[in-house]
């Protein structure tokens, strides 16, 4: 399941990215230990 929340920052630019990371096709982990790492990484887009 892929969701994203905003935190605050452009609504628009909030928006793009919540839709792209909700229709983004991402690949399983290829494995439990990636899996841990990377299910909450958070994207940062600062100026």
């Amino acid at each position: 399941m892929n969701s994203a929340i905003a935190e605050g920052g452009d609504p628009k630019l909030c928006k793009a990215a919540i839709s792209a990371v909700t229709h983004a096709k991402i690949p399983p982990a290829p494995d439990e230990n990636t899996w841990q790492i990377f299910k909450n990484a958070p994207l940062d887009f600062r100026p």
